[in-house]
């Protein structure tokens, strides 16, 4: 009664190629959050030094139209 070679455990090496697309993904991800970060609060920023806020503006004394 002869003992059967044990097979060896297979361990799937992660593909190279798989695992940069992986990496590029989230670094785009991530990229994108903070491009839409920057833009929001340049935005905000923008309308709060332009007096939107206030009623400097011909719109925020609720004229509709020039000379009105």
């Amino acid at each position: 009664m002869g003992s059967k070679p044990k097979k060896p455990a297979v361990v799937q090496q992660p593909d190279p190629q798989v695992e940069a697309q992986k990496a590029a993904d989230a670094a785009a991800v991530k990229a994108n959050e903070e491009t839409a970060t920057r833009k929001k609060r340049k935005s905000e920023s923008s309308l709060l030094s332009s007096g939107a806020q206030g009623t400097s503006t011909v719109m925020g004394q609720g004229k509709s139209t020039l000379g009105a």
